[in-house]
């Protein structure tokens, strides 16, 4: 009886196991299932945005090149504006051995320091809130991130439709299907059945019954995992190599900008900002409860706007006017005389 019992608890374990296993880290999705392509939005938390999104790049991470990636991303492809439509963003692994989510950042330093220290990743509290994750066909963009259970899903997006090659098998022999089961084939199943009737998914069911239960396996197993992967002397020494390298680009970055504040050309544009601040500049502060606009005419012609509450840097050698319109010709309030204020404050109540 005892030895069935003892039977039972190891089938029991190696279940558990197996199912353990199915649950992927993120830069073997990527390997497996991401490429460049339009990423189709099928949900938008404040549906305010549909179309798509562009991932224009996958490749290694520069910080651990051949076991993570980067992924570049246009947010707004289709933007009307030029800027916004070119803009792209950097997602990078939030871990070093097994990742559960890619991080929005950026590479630290500038062009020279990476040539000469090499590529650091930035951290710290300046990044991290949005983030990306692949589950299946899908990505999921995520933003005001805390933790794994505190989190929005920002938009739901489904991959391109990429055309597999397929390699002949040889004679006599079938092809091997692979099989899913377990959490991968439940979180598959359950990602189909949170799509409504038009085709787009409802985000609070997809965020429950797959997005949830992933992070949460994920973050177990990358727990787990990572104790494994650091024991090991080689992954050891990695992890020492790029915490050595963040500490070097630290160093090189400080050292950087103290030899250019230090500089006597910084020292001499500082005295110059300093010398325009108290002899041609005045800072005209808007109190009176609405837009006005200012500018140096009896009538509007060149002139700055300053909300209620603004301010706006004036030149002190002129008199200065404020209008209640931007629009040419209309008639100045004279509220200043030429050099009678130069570095201080004026108040427009």
């Amino acid at each position: 009886m005892k030895t069935f019992k003892l039977f039972k608890f190891w089938i029991f374990l190696i279940a558990i196991s197996a199912q353990a296993q199915e649950v992927k880290n993120q830069s073997e999705i990527i390997r497996n299932n991401v490429s460049k392509g339009e990423y189709r939005i099928v949900a938008d938390l404040y549906k305010s945005h549909s179309g798509v999104m562009e991932i224009t790049d996958v490749q290694f991470d520069k910080n651990q090149p051949n076991d993570h990636f980067e992924i570049v991303l246009k947010q707004y492809p289709n933007h009307a504006t030029e800027s916004t439509r070119n803009e792209t963003s950097q997602y990078f692994p939030d871990n070093i051995a097994f990742p559960v989510t890619y991080v929005n950042s950026v590479y630290e330093g500038n062009k020279k320091l990476q040539e000469k220290v090499g590529y650091v990743v930035r951290e710290g509290r300046s990044v991290g809130r949005d983030r990306i994750v692949f589950i299946d066909d899908y990505m999921f963009f995520l933003q005001k991130w805390e933790s794994k259970d505190d989190y929005e899903i920002r938009f739901v997006l489904k991959a391109p439709k990429i055309k597999k090659e397929t390699t002949e098998s040889e004679p006599g022999k079938k092809k091997k299907k692979k099989k899913k089961g377990g959490f991968l084939k439940s979180i598959k199943s359950k990602m189909r059945s949170s799509k409504s009737i038009g085709g787009s998914v409802d985000i609070d069911k997809v965020k429950t019954e797959v997005l949830q239960p992933y992070l949460d396996e994920a973050t177990k197993k990358q727990e787990t995992y990572y104790k494994q992967w650091i024991a090991n002397s080689e992954n050891a020494k990695t992890k020492k190599y790029i915490d050595d390298k963040r500490a070097m680009m630290d160093k090189a970055m400080k050292q950087y900008n103290d030899d250019i504040f230090n500089s006597p050309e910084y020292q001499r544009m500082l005295a110059y900002q300093k010398w325009l601040k108290n002899n041609v500049n005045v800072t005209v502060a808007n109190k009176k409860g609405s837009t006005i606009w200012v500018g140096s005419s009896k009538e509007a012609f060149i002139t700055h706007e300053i909300p209620s509450g603004g301010q706006s840097t004036q030149t002190c050698t002129t008199d200065l006017y404020y209008y209640y319109s931007d629009a040419k010709g209309s008639p100045g309030h004279k509220f200043y005389s030429a050099d009678s204020n130069c570095g201080r404050t004026v108040t427009i109540n």
